[in-house]
């Protein structure tokens, strides 16, 4: 190297940031996300089996190549407005020994993103609880909520839901019936209702 010359040492390469695969779908206005080894396969969404007295979020059985598997609405699992849009997919998920179908209104992409771009959710940015999301995007100006899939399908979680349900629709028919009595007794014959008059003594 000439005297005087200072040696220039090329910079270590900065290690590539680690990437994250998530699939993309939609749910009434709110776009979501889960990571894509979280879920089995994605099929197209068709006849349901209901199943009786379920809560308003089960939508029924599918056969899955041999597979039943439970199919969960989002949109009534998290009470978003509902749209007159007909759902086109479903994503097959196993969560311990239980197979879940999500049923959504269309998945959109797999998405790659450095795993550096997932923040922390806040809980004015969603409109579901915070328990179920584990973490928020933003990508081109959209907001995709990344959900916690072991919290929104576990067992304990459905099962009170299924409880509440219960008990509220228990408790709509209760008020139901109430409300019937009450018509049919207000539509009865005024002569009907007056108690009957006593005999004149002999």
């Amino acid at each position: 190297m000439p005297d005087g010359a200072t040696e220039v040492k090329a910079a270590p390469l900065a290690a590539e940031a680690p990437l994250v695969q998530l699939i993309v779908f939609h749910v009434g206005e709110e776009e979501f996300a889960v990571p894509i080894g979280g879920i089995r396969e994605i099929v197209r969404a068709g006849p349901v089996t209901p199943i009786p007295d379920s809560p308003d979020f089960i939508k029924g059985l599918i056969n899955v190549r041999g597979d039943i598997v439970a199919t969960i609405d989002l949109k009534n699992r998290f009470s978003l407005s509902a749209e007159a849009v007909v759902p086109k997919h479903v994503l097959i998920t196993q969560q311990e020994e239980n197979l879940f179908g999500l049923l959504v209104d269309e998945v959109t992409e797999v998405l790659s993103i450095p795993q550096a771009e997932i923040k922390p959710p806040h809980k004015l940015m969603t409109k579901i609880h915070e328990e179920y999301v584990s973490g928020v995007v933003t990508h081109q100006e959209r907001l995709i909520i990344l959900l916690e899939l072991a919290q929104v399908l576990s067992v304990e979680e459905l099962a009170h839901l299924s409880e509440v349900t219960r008990e509220h629709r228990e408790l709509v028919k209760a008020e139901s019936v109430v409300v019937k009595t009450e018509e049919i007794e207000a539509q009865k014959p005024h002569h009907l209702l007056q108690p009957p008059e006593a005999a004149p003594p002999s």
